[in-house]
């Protein structure tokens, strides 16, 4: 027998998970090579510009009303301070009535 000592020691493309063109075997990990082509054929970054754009407008929209609200706060305290605050209690009888039955119509039925 003659030993070629030029030759390669490892044939070409034997490397784990790596097919010898002919040969009748598969890979040894068919998951992890099936990952990897997932992995490169997707987005790298998925982003839902509409839910972007929607928290932005959300976020100016809550500073527009903070500011409205600091002002009519103010406007509230300038009349308590000068005792030109009325209250109407027939309104806010009628807004707490409108909030029980909301609140009884939620319970859930015991059985």
């Amino acid at each position: 027998m003659k030993i070629n000592e030029n030759a390669a020691l490892i044939p070409p493309n034997s490397g784990v998970g790596k097919t010898i063109p002919g040969a009748n075997s598969s890979p040894v990990n068919n998951s992890l090579a099936k990952a990897q082509a997932d992995l490169v054929s997707g987005p790298a970054v998925n982003l839902d510009i509409s839910l972007t754009a929607k928290l932005a407008e959300v976020q100016s929209e809550s500073k527009a009303g903070k500011a409205s609200d600091e002002a009519l706060i103010e406007k509230l305290r300038a009349k308590v301070a000068a005792g030109e605050f009325e209250i109407d209690y027939k309104k806010i009888s009628q807004a707490m009535l409108k909030d029980v039955v909301a609140a009884i119509g939620q319970k859930p039925n015991r059985a």
